[in-house]
């Protein structure tokens, strides 16, 4: 394995940033640098770089240095992380100069130097190359190195050295000097005579097109490294030097999110005062639409909850302090955003300064309450965060607005992928005031998508969590409560014993989230009656004990004890409208078998002429000598071949001897001539009757696949989902909206059989089942199910949600709603045969003794007024779609 691939399976590269180790590979492969000229580095760079590039170091370099373009959110620390790790094994360079270009940056690289730190550099690779030893301009003063005899001694502290400094720590104002260019008494000298003692020293420019002017230039050469590595997402102009490139048109939509332009045509007669709120607060309208999306995803993918954050950007400090106010006030938005909003630029002073940078350091956590960040030119590289959704440019130009340094603080994936969901993978950039000087910009760059406001405005939705009977906190107690009991069928509920039974058992489940801090007693050996007198002393005595939080850095949300009587109504509710459901996994077991096979030969020939070993006079044109060469042979064919067909065909093993055996034989005695002939022919034709064999055995190959299953639970217990509703979006079940494209954003409400009081639909197909269900007196009960809460894998880490499980008297269902032009497609196919597998294993193990089936039924043929055996009469055949 190549030192590229050793480092990409070690660091789990993405595709760009090997794609780069691989072009640096392929330069410095060919070049020692400690003895290479510019002119041959440039030479070697155009011939094996990215498209061939000319490439062109800067003239103000007096060493090789090569640029990578990765756009932000890539990862470019890790890539640099990764050519130090190459340049350390493939050259035994040891020192590496990184150079950051502003405080932010350079306390964010010194972070990600610690092996601790999530973002850790040379993550993957710590057991290869250890801790390198780091020093940066808050500790370089200890660095172990001193004069002897006019000379620099380095005392060895570990295999690799970083220094990490940044222009500010390096430069005193106005000068090209260095500020360690001073003697140090520690060190014996300068800390710049040291560095450029290294004969290996690596230089790594960070955001390398801030090191472009000429004084900077100047003090980078004046360290004579050997090598500089550049990393930029916005390169110079006069960058000539990049071996490669993966600018934001290649990674939008794959690894970034895809900038969205969003604009109104509608601003004549309109102040600038008014367009300024107007972008405002319709930026304020897309981030209100994005949390609801966001905290809808999270809660249907059982993540972590991701808060959504905006940033606008001011023209100078009085006019932050403006929109702040305006913000913060009790009239926008009806005092939302109150105290959650943030100023970042010079204009705050020391102490409220320090207090914002902590905000915005924490500002992707839940606990930080902000939500709004405004800045004055003071955002651009360095400000690493993945859930800005919204940027609100209210100083920008035409330019400006699309400036990737601003951009670029918005494009990373808050989940680490693309999710395929528009409203989760893209970025808004609300510019009305040049949305019309853009438009032609934009389209023609693949980059950016456009809206247009006017014509399609934010839709106004609001996140509603939906529950059965038990809010979250209630649900977690009693899912334990019902796996503790054991109970496989809700209808079990509806017995005496069995109500007492799970109410003991919900108090045990409440006092286990309550720790006593002087009874150290254990809850299971209590009865009813002391469990019902420990709880009531709980809620007399809070100061004695105290919520668990082992698990949790943040408080748990006290969930109220809720008496006998009330629980036991509404589990008796549960169990009228809760399907018994299992949650099942499904596996597959192949058992392959090779059947007896008559072989055949099918190579006409095998030449066994004599070889001649011939001595020839080149001058004199002719020959001396002739002698017959000694053919090569194979001592024991028979065997020869048999391992070669052991190797070949994964599916044999040991086991197989014999078989494998009786083919070689088989086909050994349908080769003409003596058993010396045959010797011969396998050492030249091995490899063809190998093949000619293979073929045979594999077309007499059976493969018989058997589906196992698992109960993983008896019962699932559906919790709440989440749905985004328009401010008039909850209406009557049985009413029919005119607005159907939009019934996504509708709740219907008034449900009697329903596991859950409210539901949401993807078509009005859906709908109508569900008015259907209601009305027929032969439907008992019936769920629609929330996403990713069934467990039904159809494909390896995708789970299918059927549209309805649906319980009648004798039986339960699956039911699947497609448009009549969707049920024959692909993934509807598979979806199914992974639905009628499941239903196979449901019916074996359901505790109502009730067949489960699977059913897909085209919208069209869903009828109000039609019953439901009726209309499932009109469903799609299946028979026989499991076994294709």
């Amino acid at each position: 394995m190549s030192i590229v691939n050793k480092i990409n399976w070690a660091m789990s590269l993405r595709e760009p940033q090997l794609e780069a180790l691989t072009y640096l590979d392929a330069i410095s492969s060919k070049l020692d640098y400690k003895n290479c000229s510019k002119e041959e580095a440039e030479k070697v760079a155009h011939e094996n770089c990215e498209g061939n590039r000319n490439i062109m170091i800067d003239k103000d370099f007096h060493f090789p240095s090569f640029c990578f373009e990765i756009a932000t959110g890539i990862g470019k620390t890790r890539l640099m992380g990764a050519c130090i790790y190459y340049l350390y094994k493939t050259k035994g360079y040891k020192h590496f100069f990184i150079l950051a270009p502003g405080n932010t940056i350079y306390d964010k690289l010194r972070k990600e130097t610690m092996p601790h730190h999530p973002k850790y550099m040379f993550k993957g690779l710590e057991a290869e190359m250890g801790r390198p030893k780091v020093y940066d301009g808050e500790n370089y003063l200890n660095y172990p190195a001193k004069f002897t005899q006019q000379e620099i001694y380095v005392e060895k502290t570990s295999e690799i050295q970083i220094f990490i400094f940044n222009i500010g720590k390096i430069f005193q104002r106005g000068d090209v000097q260095f500020n360690f260019h001073d003697f140090k008494e520690c060190l014996g000298g300068s800390f710049a005579d040291v560095l450029k003692s290294f004969d290996d020293l690596v230089i790594c420019m960070d955001e390398a097109h801030r090191y472009y002017a000429p004084a900077s230039k100047k003090a980078i050469d004046y360290l004579n490294p050997i090598l500089g590595l550049e990393f930029t997402a916005t390169p110079k102009p006069e960058n000539r030097n990049i071996i490669y490139s993966f600018d934001l048109a290649k990674g939008a939509g794959k690894y970034l999110k895809i900038p969205v332009v969003m604009g109104r045509t509608n601003t004549a007669g309109f102040s600038d005062a008014d367009i300024e709120e107007m972008k405002i607060k319709d930026g304020i309208k897309l981030h209100e639409q994005r949390k609801a999306v966001v905290y809808k995803y999270c809660t249907e993918n059982n993540l972590p909850q991701v808060k959504p954050i905006v940033l606008i950007s001011c023209k100078d400090t009085n006019h932050a302090k403006a929109v702040r106010e305006k913000i913060d006030s009790d009239e926008f938005f009806e005092g939302r955003y109150k105290g959650k909003v943030v100023e970042i630029h010079s204009g705050t002073t020391s102490v409220e300064s320090d207090e914002n940078i902590r905000k915005l350091l924490t500002i992707e956590e839940n606990t930080n309450p902000i939500e709004i960040v405004l800045h004055v030119y003071k955002l651009k590289e360095g400000w690493d965060v993945n859930n800005l959704f919204t940027i609100v440019p209210l100083n920008a130009a035409k330019s400006e607005i699309l400036a990737l340094q601003t951009i670029g603080r918005g494009l990373r994936l808050p989940f680490g992928q693309i999710t395929g969901q528009d409203e989760l993978d893209t970025l808004d950039i609300v510019a009305h005031d040049h949305y019309r000087e853009l438009i032609d910009d934009v389209k023609s760059n693949p980059i950016f998508k456009t809206r247009n406001l006017d014509e399609n405005d934010v839709p106004q939705t609001k996140a509603v969590d939906v529950v059965a009977e038990f809010n979250d906190g209630q649900m977690a107690l009693f899912q334990q409560t019902v796996e503790a009991t054991a109970i496989k069928s809700f209808q079990d509920i509806n017995d005496l014993k069995v109500q007492e039974e799970l109410y003991k058992g919900y108090l045990k489940a409440f006092a286990k989230e309550m720790k006593p801090v002087k009874d150290d007693k254990t809850v299971d050996q209590m009865s009813l009656f002391d469990l019902e007198v420990f709880i009531q002393k709980v809620a007399e005595e809070p100061a004695i004990y105290k919520v668990d939080e082992s698990k949790e850095q943040k408080p748990k949300a006290k969930t109220p004890i809720m008496k006998k009587e009330e629980f036991i109504k509404k589990i008796k509710k549960v169990a009228q409208r809760a399907v018994s459901v299992p949650r099942i996994s499904i596996g597959y077991s192949s058992t392959i078998t090779f059947k007896p096979v008559t072989i055949k030969r099918n190579i006409v020939d095998f030449d066994t002429a004599t070889s001649y070993i011939e001595r020839y006079d080149v001058i004199n044109e002719r020959l001396l000598m002739s002698i017959e060469a000694v053919a090569l042979e194979t001592e024991d064919p028979v065997n020869e071949l048999a391992c070669m067909l052991l190797d070949s065909i994964d599916e044999f093993d040991s086991n197989d001897a014999e078989y494998i055996i009786d083919v070689v034989e088989q086909y050994l005695n349908l080769i003409e001539g003596s058993f010396e002939d045959k010797k011969k022919i396998v050492r030249r034709y091995a490899a063809a009757i190998i093949k000619d064999i293979s073929d045979q055995v594999y077309a007499a190959k059976e493969e018989h696949t058997e589906f196992i299953y698992n109960v993983e639970k008896d019962l699932i217990l559906f919790g709440k989902f989440v749905k985004n509703v328009k401010p008039d979006g909850k209406v009557d079940y049985k009413k029919e909206i005119a607005d159907k494209k939009n019934i996504r954003q509708y709740l219907f409400t008034g449900y009697k059989k329903s596991y859950y009081p409210e539901n949401g639909f993807d078509s009005d197909d859906e709908r109508r089942l569900a008015v259907i269900l209601e009305d027929d007196p032969d439907v008992v009960r019936w769920i629609k199910p929330p996403l990713n809460q069934l467990g039904l894998f159809y494909k390896a880490g995708h789970q299918y949600n059927p549209d309805f499980i649906v319980e009648t008297a004798n039986t339960k269902y699956l039911v699947e709603v497609k448009a009549s032009n969707m049920t024959k497609d692909e993934d509807v196919i598979d979806k199914a045969k992974a639905a009628i597998k499941w239903c196979e294993c449901a019916a074996g193990v359901d505790a109502d003794k009730k067949e489960w089936k699977f059913r897909l039924i085209a919208g069209q043929n869903i009828a109000i007024g039609n019953t439901f055996k009726y209309t499932m009469g009109m469903s799609e055949n299946m028979e026989g779609i499991v076994n294709e």
